[in-house]
């Protein structure tokens, strides 16, 4: 892989040796397996990581991680329910992937 870079429809990937639209066409929906990922700093995550944490407190599980120009949101179900949750460190305070826990921060009208 040469680049990558986030398109309206999705990632588009650029590859050595695919130089015209008929060597992109062959390659459509083709999939891509990413052997090596980059380290992450502190207070980041894989979106993958995320799901299925456990919401604490009020229960739930995050199901989903909503992406967005602002911020990313967690999506959590709860009671069969679902909502969305800004994932910022004033209403996510505490990630811990090891634990399989979030806490977030209830508020009215938010959950």
């Amino acid at each position: 892989m040469r680049a990558l870079r986030q398109g309206k429809k999705g990632p588009q990937l650029a590859f050595d040796g695919i130089t015209d639209r008929a060597g992109a066409e062959s390659v459509r929906g083709a999939e891509v397996f990413v052997t090596r990922r980059r380290e992450l700093d502190e207070g980041e995550y894989w979106p993958g990581d995320l799901i299925g944490l456990e919401v604490r407190p009020g229960g739930g599980e995050v199901v989903d991680v909503a992406h967005g120009p602002a911020q990313d949101r967690l999506v959590v179900e709860r009671d069969g329910a679902r909502f969305e949750i800004p994932f910022v460190a004033a209403l996510v305070p505490v990630v811990d992937v090891a634990a399989g826990y979030v806490e977030i921060v209830e508020i009215d009208g938010l959950s």
